[in-house]
């Protein structure tokens, strides 16, 4: 294995390159997740000029950008493992922003439900190459620190996107004038799309001039001189394990995309906000329970680590979920939208408080030449079971339609109870995935600090 440089001027060079690389990843997942942001801000506008029931929104939010879209993920995971993580990471990217540009132009539902699997399918690509790319960017000493700068800052981003995205709706009506006269009588919801869907290429190029760590870069030229694990060896070995983080963190997200997803059109058609002030709202919601939900895990990693170890972040997660689903609970008591973003706030708050853990978990309990494909496997459970939350609360509004708070109902009905099952869940399998990662990494006892 090579040597990390010794001299100062490698040394530099060498966090420079590695700095680079983990901002790259942060951008192109910060872009990958821009779609979706607009599509829940702008789902009221484009509901009422396609005229889309409840129902169908869900399909597009769910169905069509990541049921569909979650088809793609283990298939490009295994791309990414034998054939190289950065060239299929730039090829996502561009699918994605294809698929974006086509979504902007759609102009009926099929065309929308289309588009929409296309944007999943560059999308999905995202997470497992990134998680999988950051041990190779970093060195061995700097990973669970590069995990929890990646984590907070792709975060803090899709927060900071939220609020933006609003921003961007009002920008692009004011410079209306200064565009093409193609252009100038589309509808704010396919501007949007348009301009978002121009950086791809941009973004794409830049993850193809990521370089990888010298530790990392070698290693994996030994690796393909030795045969590869097989996956259903590992899922044989470890399936409590991964239903356990898997479906844990799956649940756990159905449980926030219900509130994140519809506390927008709720917003919009129950008190009258237009899309400034929706972004505005939610994104402060997002950045703020980011912000407490990060200082909450690295609090605890270090208060409990020692005593729970490898266990920490499934005992950490669990107890967010619970949380979570008492404050998804409380929504239909709230009076206004303001409390709303609150209980919005602390809903993200207490799942960032484990999400910030995962990513070293998923790959300390993933062999390297497996990583992608594993890490593929939760994104496929996480967008399954995400894909049912729009579509689920979508189908109980309409069942609740003659309710006067029938779509709060639903949101609260699913949110809660997804919440309630992902705390069991993962408090369940605390064991069961400490056994796994020290049957991989017998020298791991605890977790890292931060």
């Amino acid at each position: 294995m090579a040597a990390e440089p010794r001299t100062p001027a490698g040394r530099w060079v060498g966090a420079a390159l590695s700095s680079y690389g983990l901002l790259v990843l942060i951008v192109a997942t910060v872009f990958g997740g821009l779609d979706r942001q607009i599509l829940v801000l702008l789902a009221e506008p484009m509901r009422q000029s396609l005229q889309l029931t409840d129902t169908k929104l869900g399909l597009l939010q769910g169905a069509g950008i990541t049921l569909l879209g979650g088809v793609a993920a283990v298939p490009l995971g295994w791309l990414a493992d034998r054939y190289g993580r950065r060239s299929v990471l730039a090829a996502s990217v561009l699918v994605w922003a294809v698929a974006t540009a086509a979504f902007g132009m759609a102009t009926d539902f099929p065309a929308l439900l289309l588009a929409a699997a296309g944007m999943g399918i560059g999308e999905v690509g995202l997470s497992p190459i990134v998680f999988s790319l950051i041990p190779e960017i970093v060195s061995p000493r700097r990973r669970v620190l590069a995990n929890g700068v990646y984590a907070l800052a792709a975060i803090f981003g899709t927060g900071l996107g939220i609020a933006l995205s609003g921003a961007m709706v009002h920008s692009l009506d004011a410079l209306r004038p200064l565009l093409p006269a193609a252009l100038q009588g589309l509808e704010s919801w396919r501007l949007t799309f348009l301009a978002v869907a121009l950086q791809g290429p941009l973004v794409a190029l830049a993850v193809l001039l990521i370089r990888l760590h010298p530790q990392r870069a070698s290693s994996q030229s030994a690796s393909t001189a030795t045969a590869r694990p097989a996956l259903r060896d590992y899922a044989r070995a470890h399936l409590r394990c991964m239903v356990g983080v898997f479906g844990g963190s799956g649940l756990a997200g159905l449980g926030l995309a219900a509130s994140g997803n519809w506390l927008p059109v709720i917003a919009t058609r129950s008190f009258g906000a237009d899309a400034a002030a929706v972004g505005q709202g939610m994104g402060a919601a997002y950045l703020l329970g980011t912000a407490a939900g990060a200082a909450m895990g690295a609090l605890g990693m270090r208060l409990l680590g020692q005593r729970l170890g490898l266990a920490l972040p499934m005992r950490v997660t669990a107890i967010g979920a619970g949380l979570a689903a008492l404050a998804a609970g409380l929504m239909p008591l709230a009076p206004n939208m303001g409390t709303l973003y609150l209980l919005f706030g602390v809903q993200v708050m207490a799942l960032i408080a484990g999400s910030v853990l995962m990513p070293t978990l998923l790959q300390d309990m993933a062999p390297v030449d497996l990583r992608s494909r594993l890490i593929a496997i939760a994104s496929v459970v996480s967008v399954l079971l995400g894909a049912l939350s729009p579509v689920l609360v979508g189908a109980l509004s309409d069942l609740l339609s003659a309710t006067p708070q029938g779509l709060l109902m639903a949101v609260t009905l699913v949110g809660a109870l997804a919440f309630a099952l992902a705390a069991l869940l993962m408090k369940s399998a605390e064991q069961a995935v400490a056994a796994t990662v020290q049957s991989i990494h017998p020298h791991l006892v605890r977790q890292d600090p931060i």
